[in-house]
Order: C-alpha cells, then sequence, then structure tokens
C-alpha cells in the first residue's frame, strides 16, 4: 500500500503494519517517516530494535539469524534494515522476500536512501509493498515548497506572508533539512508571532555559522550555482573567513578519512569511528563515492593555502579562490583546485 509521508501519521494512527518500506531522495521525509513508524512501534508494545546496515559487503542471512532467535525482552522486534543503495541485489531482493513469507511476529522496516521511480517495479519492493507500506519520499517540487515552508512554520507557531515564505523558498535552495533547522531557528526567535520579512532578513543574515554549514551541504552535494550564491551570502554577511575554512575542513577531513577506513571495515563501523552522525552519514557517503582521494587531498591542500591567504592578504583573493575551490569540487572541476 503506497502512502505518501504526509499521510502516514494517520495510517499509524490506525494500526500498525507487518512490513514498510521507506524509500526517496528526500532526506528529511525519510528520516521524519522512519521516526514516526519507530514511535509507533514503541506505543504499540514493540520495545526492541534490530539495526541491520545492508552495505556492500552485508550478509543478507543475518536478517534470518538476528530473528531467528527469540527475544529476552519483547515478544516482538523492530527490525530496521539500512539500504544506502536502495539495491539490495538479486539475493538481497530474494532475502527479503522470503523474510516476509516466513511470517513471524517481528516488524520490518527497510530504510532506502537512494532510490528512482523504476525501483518500484522491482519484484522484492512489488512484494514489501503488498505486504505492507511503502511510504515514497521524493523531493519537493519548487511550485510546492512556498506552501510546505508556510506548513511547517504554522506546526511550530509561525505565520508568515507569501513574501517571507517565497524570500526563505529563495534562501534554502530546497534544501528541507537546511529550512527544518532554519524554521526551528526562527521558532525559537519567534514562537507564537508573525515575524516580519525584515525580521526574517535578519535573523536569516545573523547566522554565518548556518550558513557555513549550509555552504558544506551544497559542496557535498554538488550543486556549484547554489554554492555559488551562498559563498557571496556569506561574503555579504562579512563572515570570517576562518569560520568557513573550518567548516569545509572538518568536512573533507570526515570524507577522507571515511575512504581510508571503508578499505579495510564496513561504513557503519567507519561512521563510528568518526564520530559522524546519522543525518550526516548518507551526504559524507555520497561524497566519499563522487571524491576521489587524490582529489580530497588537492582540496584540502588547497583550503590550507586559502587559510594562509586570509591572514595575509586582501579578503577579495581569499573568497575568489575559495569560490574556484568549491566550484571545482561540486562541478567536478579538478583543474580549479589548482592554485
Amino acid at each position: 500500500m503506497k502512502i505518501y509521508p504526509e499521510k502516514l501519521a494517520a495510517r499509524l494512527g490506525q494500526t500498525l503494519d507487518k512490513v514498510y518500506l521507506v524509500a526517496g531522495q528526500e532526506p528529511l521525509l525519510i528520516e521524519e517517516s522512519c521516526d514516526r513508524i519507530r514511535a509507533a512501534a514503541r506505543a504499540a508494545g514493540v520495545a526492541e530494535r534490530l539495526v541491520l546496515e545492508a552495505d556492500a559487503r552485508f550478509d543478507w542471512q543475518q536478517i534470518f539469524s538476528a530473528t531467528e532467535t527469540g527475544s529476552l525482552f519483547a515478544s516482538r522486534r523492530l527490525v530496521e534494515v539500512r539500504l544506502p543503495t536502495g539495491k539490495p541485489g538479486r539475493q538481497g531482493g530474494a532475502a527479503l522476500r522470503d523474510w516476509i513469507k516466513q511470517g513471524g511476529d517481528d516488524i520490518l522496516l527497510v530504510k532506502c536512501d537512494d532510490w528512482a521511480l523504476a525501483s518500484e517495479r522491482t519484484a522484492w519492493a512489488k512484494a514489501l509493498d503488498k505486504a505492507g507500506v511503502y511510504v515514497p519520499c521524493w523531493k519537493i517540487r519548487p511550485a510546492r515548497l512556498p506552501a510546505w515552508i508556510s506548513q511547517r512554520m504554522a506546526a511550530r507557531g509561525l505565520r508568515v506572508d507569501s513574501q517571507t515564505g517565497n524570500f526563505l523558498v529563495r534562501r534554502l535552495e530546497g534544501n528541507l533539512l537546511a529550512a527544518d533547522k532554519e524554521i526551528e531557528r526562527l521558532a525559537i526567535l519567534y514562537s507564537g508571532t508573525q515575524p516580519r520579512l525584515e525580521d526574517v532578513r535578519a535573523a536569516v543574515a545573523d547566522n554565518a555559522r548556518f550558513d557555513s554549514f549550509r555552504l558544506v551541504e551544497l559542496v557535498l552535494a554538488r550543486q556549484p550555482g547554489a554554492a555559488l550564491r551562498c559563498i557571496r551570502g556569506l561574503l555579504e554577511a562579512d563572515t570570517a573567513p576562518p569560520l568557513v575554512v573550518g567548516a569545509l575542513a572538518r568536512e573533507l577531513q570526515a570524507v577522507g578519512g571515511f575512504q581510508a577506513l571503508t578499505k579495510t571495515m564496513p561504513a557503519r563501523q567507519a561512521f563510528s569511528k568518526l564520530g559522524v552522525w546519522p543525518g550526516r552519514q548518507q551526504a559524507l557517503a555520497d561524497a566519499a563515492r563522487a571524491f576521489s582521494p587524490s582529489i580530497v587531498r588537492q582540496a584540502l591542500a588547497r583550503l590550507s593555502q586559502l587559510d594562509e591567504l586570509s591572514k595575509s592578504s586582501s579578503s577579495d583573493d581569499f573568497w575568489v579562490g575559495l569560490e574556484r575551490l568549491c566550484v571545482g569540487l561540486a562541478a567536478g572541476r579538478p583543474e580549479y583546485l589548482a592554485a
């Protein structure tokens, strides 16, 4: 049964299904849908949760061995299979179908952080859809973003006019994770009121640290145009260069560390060793695939040069160099990484 994220809460309020497939291309909607399912399972007395990271090295027999032994603490468990690529392969697809056929009291949640429309037509996805609930989490279309932002703000006690909503749409470039963080921050400042456009502009412009991390997200997501606009916003806000350099350096170092560690250990263990939060793991893994280790090293070396440049030369040279570096990474133009 296909149920879109905005209808999931109503379904969970009626019944807890046997199987859930949460998949799409929008991280915020995926994570929120999974959180709702986890909360509903706990409310229904499903006290134990098993998490299986189905990366390239995953042994699909684990899905059976993990549930064959009865729980000492609960009659039912939530078995969460995290599938970063959205593709279990032939063996994984067969294992998921077999798990459904064998019955049992446990609840299955399959979370896919990468998804295509064609995936809905695969045999294993159809089997999960038929056995329970499929929650497609697609990106919000640009025309729907103003209404989406208005609804999210209303849910946090904020009322905004269309002009203010459109300003936030332009500002946040369709990134729902960034939008959710910004709305949460505005709610702290203006809860229960109707902030004016000038208030929102001032609050957003004052958040230089937020913008620095926003730049990192855009570079890793390979959005050169949006990254360039973000840099110019940082410049206009007179953001201190060390703040921007630090945010980029930390993320690039994490990407390089992840690339090195996953040569000898599973992704889950590498994330744990690096201390990467779950909400950042997919973006970091995607970047590790998109950027070669040599590119990451070259970018870090150039970033170090830019840090020195910001202390010894005009600020204009730093910002121009930062633009070239970020656009080079985001657009796959390694020649831009040279000094």
